[in-house]
């Protein structure tokens, strides 16, 4: 009885021991990695467990709780937690899962809460390596280290890791005035057409679900599906790159290379030379030219840059633009050059300078239109000839045509002057026509007399009246009474063979005298 009483002293001692000594806790800003001294290996697949084997476990322990797991059965490792920066993302290497297909380079998507439940990725398939979900930045995760492998800004450090560069991590921000490419690297095999790019796939998010875009067929290749100005992206660089294109008025300018920077589209643009009946001259040229967003991936899969497909590069390249601008906008103006300085005098050329531009101006529209792409305005500048002597021609000839413009131009105003001269003597003799024709009228209505006496009254009635008559003066110079009535008598004499009615000037006349 009393070696009873003691084993069970004994056995309740070491229950308090083991529950006294058994709990263990993770402190803040830690998870805790577990590994069991003991236990059965029944059903566990992997080196990390996830049915309680002997060995690392695939579940952690989170931050300031306390777990009931006696260190003769469990020993817990506090490590730090995850940090991916703001700005950038973080991607996931499964170190531990299935083996997956050869064929692809990504694998398939396990939904496990970011990665920080390890038992579920692995019950629920989750394969070894690059993973298509990345992580947003900005934010801690509990990623359990013996699983996977969490590459970041700050992981990466200085040297490339798989190939990647810090600026492979960061979030692509598309800014207003362009537009983003995608070219996807992962998918079903592309159209092997170069003038066709990857058609629209529902449901990726803007490329941010690689996982959506390959079961809904995504094509490898740039998409016709670009990511829209003002916009901020999380794209995996191990399943697409981005090159942003700009959708903005370019202006292109030909000048000479040695003034412009390398990163400027057109920085392979010369000054033009066109050589003219053996006179090379030299002149500037300016393009202005705008890319649609839709007609950017066509560009793209044409004029992409030369590397290979690891990582996202440098999305503000100007690459594929430098490369469209100099062998279509480029080869163009040197073609039209080329081919119209045989069909020119050389001062019919120089002095056609809007006539040549006119045509440039089509031949650059038409070539940008077979690639979707608008042209703007086109700028010639004055030529400049390398021959002094050409120069001086261009003077003479310049003089001379200033001398022929004075002339016309006199001879424009003597023209004028005469013109105007006839108009006046025209109107005057309508007048006169007129006139006639109504005196005509009235004389047919009114009898020729009726019209004469008219005539002369008219005219009387510009004469001043007298106010006083003696003895037929009058004065203030006024027209007598009786010679005005004589003037209408004598006018109506005139136009008649009858003695005209006398007319009467209201006095009586005096007897005639009697001797």
């Amino acid at each position: 009885m009393t070696i009873l009483i003691l084993v069970l002293v004994l056995v309740l001692v070491a229950v308090v021991a083991v529950a006294l000594t058994g709990y263990q806790s993770v402190p803040t800003g830690k998870i805790g990695l577990v590994y069991k001294r003991f236990g059965g290996l029944k059903g566990e697949k992997y080196p990390v467990r996830v049915h309680g084997g002997q060995g690392v476990q695939a579940g952690t322990l989170q931050a300031d709780r306390r777990y009931l797991l006696p260190p003769l059965l469990f020993r817990v490792r506090n490590v730090e937690r995850t940090y991916v920066p703001t700005g950038t993302i973080g991607l996931v290497i499964a170190k531990v899962g299935a083996v997956p297909p050869v064929e692809f380079t990504l694998c398939r998507h396990v939904d496990c809460d970011y990665f920080q439940d390890g038992r579920e990725f692995l019950l629920r398939g989750g394969q070894m390596g690059k993973q298509s979900m990345v992580l947003p930045g900005g934010a801690y995760y509990d990623i359990n280290p013996a699983l996977f492998d969490v590459i970041t800004t700050e992981t990466l450090g200085d040297d490339e890791k798989d190939e990647l560069t810090r600026y492979d991590l960061m979030d692509i921000s598309i800014p207003e005035g362009a537009t983003g490419v995608v070219i996807a690297k992962v998918g079903e095999s592309p159209d092997e057409d170069d003038n066709t790019v990857g058609p629209v796939v529902a449901g990726h998010a803007n490329f941010q679900k690689p996982w959506e875009f390959l079961a809904n067929g995504g094509r490898r290749g740039a998409q016709a599906e670009t990511l829209p100005h003002g916009g901020v992206y999380r794209i995996n660089p191990w399943f697409a790159r981005v090159v942003i294109i700009p959708t903005r008025e370019l202006t292109l300018d030909w000048q000479r290379r040695d003034t412009k920077s390398a990163d400027r589209y057109d920085a392979a643009l010369d000054q033009i030379v066109a050589n003219v009946e053996g006179n090379r001259l030299l002149f500037t040229m300016t393009q202005i030219i705008r890319i649609p967003a839709k007609a950017a991936p066509l560009l793209v899969r044409r004029f992409g840059e030369d590397r290979d497909m690891t990582g996202l590069g440098d999305v503000q390249s100007p690459a594929p633009v430098q490369r469209f601008v100099e062998r279509v906008l480029g080869r163009t103006v040197k073609g039209y050059f080329e081919s119209c300085a045989s069909e020119y005098e050389v001062l019919q050329f120089i002095e056609g300078l809007n006539e040549v531009r006119m045509e440039l101006e089509s031949k650059v529209a038409e070539a940008l239109t077979e690639w979707g792409v608008e042209a703007g305005r086109t700028t010639l500048s004055d030529f400049e000839s390398e021959d002094p002597k050409l120069d001086a021609r261009r003077r003479r000839k310049a003089e001379e045509r200033d001398k022929r413009d004075t002339l016309v131009h006199e001879l424009e105003n003597a023209k004028l002057a005469k013109a105007i001269e006839s108009t006046k003597i025209d109107t005057e003799k309508e007048r006169e026509t007129v006139s006639v024709a109504k005196t005509e009228a009235r004389a047919k209505v009114l009898g020729v007399q009726s019209e004469v006496l008219i005539q002369s009254l008219e005219q009387l009635k510009g004469f001043s009246t007298p106010s006083i008559v003696t003895d037929g003066a009058t004065a203030n110079g006024a027209l007598p009474l009786v010679v005005g009535q004589q003037m209408i008598n004598q006018t109506l004499a005139n136009i008649t063979q009858e003695p005209p009615a006398q007319l009467e000037s209201g006095e009586e006349d005096e007897p005639p005298a009697t001797k």
